[in-house]
């Protein structure tokens, strides 16, 4: 589902919790909702905390119905097949709004369903929690070197602000696009240095826990560029 849907979710757990369900896991699996200024950037996070706010007060009213919570980072394949990283497979180019060395947390596709098994697996130890989950914490440069790697091309890369992508992305959702500028807008995340979005998938992580090894860099890209080139339309960075 939508996860910016706060009332469709809101009205799930509402069923679930008066149809006997004892486990609820939200929408989630990116950035962390709980920070205010990543809530303030993109309105779809204000609708998930009222969610995790939600589930908070059920689980207090209704003894035996629990929850939990779980960021992932940036689903780092995905972006990078989407073109909306600002990496294109087809014409190895990228594009960076900062300097390419800010951290950011990130996980593959496959990772976050190995995170939700481990999760379930292990629920009496993580219920009623948010989670820190992230499979690798990396940065936009070490992807595109990566990416040359993999592909054996040197990649052109040219360079934005962050407020220009933050601007942009405003500009879309105004004039009616929204995918396409909240798509500019998350990928600010990843590159601002005073948001600092990484710091509780480093000082909080719970992969331990989960018992989850790292994930790595050159093998999520590896995997993203052998799914393009076996199911990306030419002429364009995508993947169906």
């Amino acid at each position: 589902m939508s996860g910016g849907d706060a009332e469709l979710q809101t009205r799930i757990i509402d069923a679930a919790v008066a149809a006997g369900v004892k486990r609820f896991i939200p929408h989630e699996f990116g950035h962390d909702t709980l920070k205010l200024g990543i809530q303030e950037r993109m309105p779809k996070y204000v609708g998930r905390a009222k969610v995790l706010h939600h589930l908070q007060e059920v689980s207090r009213d209704n003894p035996g119905f629990d929850w939990t919570a779980i960021a992932t980072g940036y689903t780092l394949d995905v972006g990078i097949i989407s073109g909306d990283l600002g990496l294109d497979m087809e014409w190895h180019s990228a594009t960076l709004h900062g300097f390419g060395d800010e951290s950011f947390a990130a996980s593959s596709l496959e990772r976050v369903g190995k995170v939700v098994v481990s999760v379930i697996q292990r629920w009496d130890d993580v219920k009623n929690h948010y989670l820190y989950a992230a499979g690798v914490i990396t940065c936009a440069n070490e992807v595109i070197r990566s990416a040359e790697s993999v592909t054996h091309r040197e990649w052109t890369v040219g360079t934005g602000d962050i407020e220009d992508c933050i601007r942009e992305g405003e500009s879309r959702i105004e004039k009616g696009y929204p995918d396409a500028g909240l798509c500019l807008l998350e990928r600010s995340v990843l590159y601002d240095e005073e948001l600092d979005a990484s710091a509780p998938f480093q000082s909080q992580e719970s992969n331990e826990v989960l018992c989850l090894s790292p994930e790595s860099v050159r093998t999520i890209v590896e995997n993203a560029y052998h799914d393009f080139r076996n199911h990306g339309k030419p002429g364009c960075g995508c993947s169906s």
